[in-house]
């Protein structure tokens, strides 16, 4: 489960995705860098883990044509989104919104998270 939700109170602006696809919400790295060096090897740095590094793509199926029209919505409304999930509770920016067929897919940029 994964609720979508706007930053500000909205009578409507909170929505229940009951089973989005989970690949895209635990993905996460650090922030390295490689640089390859004249003896033919490379440097390596490591600067560690962020959540804002995280990008959230997530993936469902509507549970009506009405849920997909109301996150549409609040991406359009507001330049920033929480993210309820099993990973953690996130504020970020949408990217990208795309309606298919049988499927909505929201694109999050990790700004900050929220429970820790």
């Amino acid at each position: 489960m994964l609720t979508i939700n706007a930053p500000i109170f909205d009578i409507d602006g909170s929505e229940i995705i009951d089973d989005p696809d989970q690949s895209g919400l635990s993905q996460f790295g650090r922030r390295n860098s490689r640089v390859a060096t004249l003896d033919g090897g490379a440097s390596v740095n490591d600067f560690g883990y962020s959540d804002a590094d995280r990008t959230l793509d997530i993936e469902w199926r509507p549970a009506s044509r009405g849920q997909a029209d109301n996150v549409a919505r609040m991406v359009k409304a507001y330049s920033r989104l929480i993210v309820s999930c099993r990973e953690g509770c996130f504020l970020g920016a949408p990217d990208q919104f795309t309606p298919g067929e049988n499927t909505v897919h929201l694109r999050i940029f990790v700004e900050r998270r929220l429970d820790q």
